[in-house]
């Protein structure tokens, strides 16, 4: 689960200093105004400035996670040869395997859901109150996620970053894995279709979400995938402690 009950904080490797996020999403809300309400004490030579410096911190970051990937096929490849050594080194990364796969290491493929959260199309004459209701924020996206695993899933990803117990979804302007990310969200779920169907259906489930789209249009749909894959989280992993289950 993330946030709210089991989000850890991301690598500080990946993540973008605060006060810089907090600044670019003052940048965003000049020039989106369905997703902006705070006006920014900052010039706007100054906002194009930090702008630019988060987007190339952005860039740095993607390349990183690229080189990171690949070192990790690396580290699988050694670690498969090393398998056939014994019958006992079978067994012992057979294990790793199934690890790998529950810290999100390795790619999943199958059956699920996707999930599409979009913001409403609401004319900037409408009441803040009712834009602010029409737009998907980070906590949607949380109460989405954490609904999937309460359904049974295997893997899930937003707008392909893979969900572990290293990821947050955090920020006005929505960062997961040290990603700055703009609607609409695409939550991809593999697992169990039927019994992620009835978690999300659920009455008791998602009810703000339901609301705020038969009031003020926000999107939200879920539909059924026979044929879904989920790449490797390929973020930094900066979790101090756990606990084997």
């Amino acid at each position: 689960m993330i946030h709210g009950t089991h989000r850890v904080a991301p690598g500080l490797v990946f993540l973008l200093p605060a006060f810089l996020l907090g600044l670019l999403a003052t940048t965003q809300v000049q020039t989106q105004s369905r997703r902006a309400f705070v006006p920014s004490p900052y010039s706007s030579q100054d906002s194009v400035k930090l702008t630019e410096a988060a987007l190339a911190l952005q860039r740095e970051e993607a390349s990183l996670k690229i080189e990171l990937g690949g070192l990790r096929v690396e580290l699988a490849d050694v670690q498969s040869r090393g398998a056939n050594v014994s019958a006992e080194a079978a067994q012992v990364y057979a294990q790793i395997d199934q690890l790998r796969e529950a810290a999100g290491l390795s790619e999943v493929s199958g059956p699920g859901i996707v999930i599409t959260l979009d913001d409403a199309r609401l004319p900037a004459t409408r009441d803040v109150r009712s834009i602010v209701s029409a737009i998907v924020h980070s906590e949607d996206i949380t109460d989405v996620i954490n609904a999937a695993w309460g359904g049974g899933a295997r893997a899930i990803a937003v707008n392909d970053e893979r969900i572990t117990g290293a990821s947050a979804c955090v920020g006005s302007t929505i960062q997961i894995n040290g990603t700055l990310m703009s609607p609409p969200f695409r939550i991809t779920v593999v697992g169990q279709t039927d019994e992620l169907q009835r978690a999300l259906n659920d009455s008791r489930t998602l009810a703000d979400l339901r609301a705020r789209k038969a009031i003020f249009g926000l999107g939200f749909d879920i539909a059924r995938a026979d044929d879904l894959r989920i790449a490797a989280y390929s973020g930094a992993l900066n979790i101090r402690y756990a606990t084997a289950r």
